[in-house]
């Protein structure tokens, strides 16, 4: 079922997310500062983390930018703050999804399904890979590389852009991308793809100018490269 890392510094919240992880077949991991969760995620397997922001020592978006820098784990933030500017922060750190404190358990439980999910069973997708020029995206090993390059992208990158590759060509709206990547609860949360395009294009490099964002509408991910 996958190792939860569960970083939250209120004991009583820890305990009501670990013992319905728990009930529900997971294996879970705590720590309740930044500090123990660095420790924790070096000694242990880790396939999702569930981190609170405001921790003692370093912030939560720090522990998220130092995950994020060392493995492609889904990071669901889980925090009191609806902020606008500490989401962006959050997701720009690497964080996979967002929670606003108080949340519903059945609710953070689909989140968590969605995200294991998509890293135990998304590889069976067709055995199709898409080059344009040097870029070079297999939609069944999961990878992009420019020049045999590996990108490194993480799942949520990955899930985009072959979102995206499957429709070449195509405007996929920002509802349908939202949805597609993140689920239904997403819709009009365009905050995300912002975020995330903004990512892609950097790691594409001079490739980036393939994502066409088409205002109003959505993205387009065209199939020739203009030298």
């Amino acid at each position: 079922m996958g190792n939860i890392l569960i970083v939250e510094d209120d004991p009583s919240i820890r305990k009501l997310v670990r013992v319905n992880l728990v009930k529900r077949g997971y294996s879970v991991s705590e720590a309740g500062d930044s500090h123990q969760a660095i420790a924790l995620f070096e000694q242990v397997p880790v396939d999702l983390v569930l981190l609170d922001l405001m921790l003692p020592g370093l912030s939560g978006v720090d522990v998220c930018a130092w995950i994020r820098a060392r493995s492609d784990v889904p990071i669901i933030v889980l925090s009191a703050r609806m902020e606008e500017d500490l989401k962006v922060a959050a997701l720009d750190a690497g964080a996979d999804d967002y929670v606003t404190k108080p949340f519903g358990q059945e609710e953070l439980l689909a989140r968590v399904r969605a995200f294991l999910r998509r890293t135990y069973v998304s590889a069976k997708t067709s055995d199709d890979r898409i080059e344009i020029g040097e870029l070079r995206i297999d939609l069944t090993a999961r990878r992009v590389y420019i020049a045999e390059k590996d990108l490194h992208l993480t799942k949520t990158e990955y899930a985009l852009l072959a979102e995206l590759a499957r429709h070449l060509d195509a405007i996929v709206t920002h509802d349908e991308l939202l949805t597609r990547v993140w689920g239904e609860a997403y819709r009009g949360s365009n905050h995300y793809l912002h975020t995330y395009l903004g990512r892609l294009r950097k790691k594409l490099g001079e490739y980036s100018d393939l994502l066409e964002t088409v205002p109003g509408m959505g993205y387009n991910l065209h199939s020739k490269k203009i030298y």
